[in-house]
């Protein structure tokens, strides 16, 4: 269910990738030359390697056409080394998730055990209890906190996560929008740091200090996921407490101002939200209650005719 409100959110940020990916290609391509330069007599010989720049920038000052085809290839280098660190990211975000199908299921069922059993025990210790859907259900903490926010919905309001959260999405304001958007960008962007990392860790091979800016880049990459993660995770549930009822309302569902959502309406929704796939039944929509106005009073009945009553003097007769 999570995975719609990711993937959503993920295809808006693409067009982002070239400005944010460029500079750390460059600064990686810099490395990289430093670590398989020849003219580098030792660990850190900085001064031989700046000499060597330096002599190859005065050969391509007198060959402006050599000088533009290495500029062009330094892009395309950087930008290829982008997209590799780009991609590596994705599989860095794809095992925090704790997305692991096909062989590696039974590790990530063995970490989800222990992580489990570790939990129970500091809350044994605590003397404490929570419910089982707090307990790790995910072999990451990542993964565990995007979760938790789909069950809390869930048990608050009776809602799927995934199946309201397109419809929410359509009827939130541009700048309830970047709030999300830029949680779910800082989570992006830590797991291009995990790539990086990858990268310079790879130029430890001819450089051994290089492994020491991946396993610092590691670090940050996986701290700021964790933080990102969780502000992700708060934004999307802050977003649902506040404008959930916006959408049951115009879903053609009636809420009482200052009540819970009905379970059996929540019910509903999701039905209807699923197309009748989710197993229950789609009550009709509640008509809003609307003032009746005042009514006229009825006509009183008629009274009966009133008798009329005789004289008590009574008429003289005349006489013949």
């Amino acid at each position: 269910m999570i995975d719609a409100l990711l993937g959503e959110l993920g295809r808006r940020l693409t067009d982002r990738w070239l400005t944010r990916a460029v500079g750390p290609g460059l600064l990686w391509c810099a490395i990289a030359a430093y670590a398989i330069a020849p003219a580098r007599r030792s660990t850190f010989d900085v001064h031989g390697a700046v000499l060597a720049a330096a002599k190859g920038l005065d050969h391509l000052i007198h060959q402006v056409s050599l000088g533009v085809v290495c500029g062009l290839l330094t892009v395309a280098v950087a930008a290829a080394a982008a997209a590799v660190a780009t991609g590596a990211g994705a599989l860095a975000r794809f095992v925090w998730l704790g997305r692991w199908p096909g062989p590696s299921r039974p590790l990530a069922t063995l970490l989800t055990t222990r992580r489990r059993a570790a939990a129970e025990r500091r809350l044994a210790a605590r003397r404490r209890a929570l419910p089982a859907v707090y307990l790790p259900d995910r072999p990451t903490w990542i993964a565990d906190r995007i979760r938790l926010t789909e069950d809390r919905v869930a048990a608050q309001y009776g809602l799927r996560l995934g199946l309201i959260w397109p419809r929410l999405w359509l009827l939130l304001a541009p700048e309830d929008r970047i709030h999300v958007t830029q949680a779910r960008d800082r989570f992006d962007r830590s797991g291009d740091v995990a790539g990086w990392a990858l990268l310079y860790a790879v130029l430890a091979l001819w450089w051994w200090p290089a492994v020491l800016a991946g396993v610092l880049l590691a670090v940050i990459a996986w701290w700021r996921a964790r933080t990102s993660a969780a502000l992700f995770a708060d934004v999307v549930e802050a977003t649902v407490d506040l404008r959930h009822r916006a959408l049951v309302t115009e879903l053609g569902f009636a809420v009482a101002p200052g009540h819970p959502l009905d379970p059996a309406t929540a019910d509903a929704i999701n039905d209807l939200l699923h197309k009748g796939g989710s197993g229950y039944e789609q009550v009709p929509s509640l008509p809003v209650p609307q003032p009746v106005p005042p009514s006229a009073p009825p006509p009183a009945p008629p009274s009966a005719p009133k008798e009329s009553r005789a004289s008590p003097v009574e008429p003289r007769t005349q006489e013949a």
